[in-house]
């Protein structure tokens, strides 16, 4: 089974509980969790992220990062 994984600091940003919400709809065979820390500080505070199978993906919007974890997981 594949995992998603976003950082609880990361979600507090625009539009990021919206894309929780939409991954969870979208990705029903996949395990969507909301970290209290990736361990990704630099990138987190910078940008938007997740982890996808223990693999970073960032975008410089929710719409470009949902791009990202939907191209890992489709």
């Amino acid at each position: 089974m594949n995992t998603l994984q976003f950082c609880e600091n990361n979600v507090k940003h625009e539009g990021m509980e919206d894309l929780v919400e939409k991954c969870r709809a979208d990705f029903k065979n996949t395990s969507i969790s909301v970290e209290p820390c990736l361990g990704e500080c630099g990138d987190c505070a910078e940008q938007y992220i997740a982890k996808v199978n223990d693999n970073l993906v960032t975008g410089d919007t929710t719409h470009y990062l949902y791009e990202e974890i939907q191209n890992l997981l489709n």
